[in-house]
């Protein structure tokens, strides 16, 4: 069951978890962050086809050691490039040590002569957590059109990758959420779905 949220009750929700990751600093997000790359490595290694990254904005998890890893196993990554507000995220091809550009909001994103790719396997920054895979970032909306576009044309595997303070006990959502099918923190691999 949905339970629909307030803009306020989600604001409130982003702001605490936001407050919560930016906590974590120096020699602990070290470690953390470490860890939290094992086990997304540890369940991304089951998954084939292109692994659609993300560049760290604000003070999200790097996935920097995901992409050296993933990378080193041979697979092919990508990066988005940010759309206009309402848009689905459009991602290319990119390899850690590709040269990258900056684009809107200040995020790094490969060239726009990089190929288009569309990939079968998300890693995605979520703000704020459940146990049942539902998420919220910062409310453009780009994974929640990103997602079902990408599955009209394959299977898409979503991994979240958060902090595990990041956690909230119930997340209200709405008709237009996507949950994600696991997510990997410090602590654990969360499991929500089959796929």
């Amino acid at each position: 069951m949905r339970v629909m949220a307030s803009t306020d009750h989600k604001t409130q929700l982003r702001h605490k978890a936001m407050a919560a990751r930016s906590e974590i600093r120096g020699h602990q997000r070290q470690a953390a962050t470490a860890r939290a790359a094992h086990h997304a490595f540890s369940r991304l290694k089951y998954t084939s086809g292109i692994v659609g990254l993300y560049q760290a904005f604000r003070d999200e998890i790097h996935p920097d050691e995901v992409a050296e890893r993933l990378h080193h196993a041979g697979r092919k990554l990508a990066l988005p490039t940010t759309p206009k507000y309402g848009h689905p995220l459009t991602f290319r091809a990119w390899a850690p040590g590709d040269p990258l550009v900056v684009g809107r909001h200040n995020i790094p994103e490969p060239s726009p002569e990089a190929e288009e790719v569309h990939p079968q396997v998300l890693l995605v920054p979520p703000v704020a957590f459940d146990r049942r895979g539902y998420r919220i970032g910062y409310g453009a909306g780009f994974y929640d059109r990103t997602i079902p576009q990408l599955r009209a044309m394959h299977p898409v595997f979503t991994l979240g990758y958060a902090f595990a303070c990041q956690e909230v006990a119930f997340l209200p959502s709405e008709h237009h959420d996507v949950p994600l099918d696991a997510i990997a923190t410090e602590n654990e691999i969360i499991t929500v779905t089959g796929r």
